[in-house]
């Protein structure tokens, strides 16, 4: 599998749509992006029905993980929200994710209950608190390219200098990447680039965020290495099936014409969800190899004949 540290040192920007299952981490990787990240917001919509206020826990997002790392062969990231508690949290939250085969967390300096990043009241903790959390996840870590990723909420209630020293004060406690969550427009993107000892990562496409809508090209001029999309899966979904089961409920029926519009063909699906590679692996299994072949036509023992012998 493709490294991310290493894609990060080659000094592009990385896009990383955002996932929530097998299927949307399928789709990014299939169109060819190099990264997919596992959005807290989308995993807690879509596989819980509840707003991104802190109702996942960290196990919950383990296995999510594992299932995706296992679904895709590009880099996965993983929202861990807060690291679920202090130090001791983070250090077991980092440990297991990275055991699941993720290759970045992102955690955030919120305080609890922690809110999604694009609402209003987000509260956030001392940034020392914050540096000790990135400390324990680095120190979890069994692997240096199993990047930590140190989010701040700051700007919002603090403002732009402070959200800077805050992640300045996260580089220096270990963090790779500093991770700017909040809605900044280019200007802002470009002072803050500025006023930062490390590369940044930012959250591109999100509806109303006007510095989030630039090539990777303008935005590696600026320095930022990474911009996870945390909405792009959900929310494309979400339209698209809203917009088909309106029309279906105003025809009282699906039409053939929306099929061909809306749907992917049944054949299409079942060659990217892997039905081919399952025969093939069926077929492959079905015929005995030489060695095999050659121990039953010298009518070698089984092992139950070998252990009663």
């Amino acid at each position: 599998m493709p490294d991310l540290k290493q894609k990060l040192a080659e000094g592009r920007c990385v896009l990383a749509p955002g996932v929530y299952d097998c299927v949307s981490a399928r789709i990014a990787e299939s169109t060819g992006f190099e990264a997919v990240s596992i959005s807290g917001y989308g995993v807690e919509a879509s596989q819980f029905g509840l707003p991104d206020l802190g109702f996942t826990g960290l196990f919950d997002m383990v296995e999510i993980a594992g299932r995706i790392t296992q679904a895709v062969d590009v880099p996965v990231i993983c929202d861990a929200d807060t690291g679920y508690g202090g130090p001791a949290q983070v250090w077991e939250t980092a440990r297991r994710l990275e055991s699941q085969g993720v290759q970045a967390i992102h955690i955030e300096d919120q305080g609890s209950p922690k809110r999604c990043g694009g609402l209003p009241g987000r509260k956030v903790i001392a940034a020392e608190e914050m540096a000790a959390k990135v400390r324990a996840a680095c120190q979890a870590r069994r692997n240096s390219d199993f990047l930590i990723i140190a989010r701040t909420d700051a700007k919002d209630s603090e403002g732009l200098d402070a959200a800077a020293a805050r992640l300045n004060h996260y580089f220096a406690a270990g963090a790779d990447l500093g991770f700017a969550a909040e809605n900044y427009s280019f200007e802002e993107l470009q002072q803050l680039s500025g006023m930062v000892d490390g590369p940044l990562a930012i959250c591109g496409g999100v509806p109303g965020w006007s510095g989030s809508f630039e090539t990777s090209d303008t935005y590696r001029q600026l320095g930022i290495a990474l911009v996870i999309y945390p909405f792009t899966s959900l929310f494309v979904a979400a339209k698209a099936m809203q917009d088909f089961y309106r029309a279906m409920k105003d025809a009282d029926r699906v039409t053939k014409e929306a099929t061909e519009q809306s749907m992917t063909p049944f054949e299409w699906f079942g060659e990217f969800i892997g039905v081919e590679r399952a025969r093939q692996r069926e077929e492959a299994a079905s015929q005995p190899d030489q060695g095999e072949k050659d121990a039953t036509e010298k009518g070698s023992p089984s092992l139950r004949e070998e252990t009663q012998s």
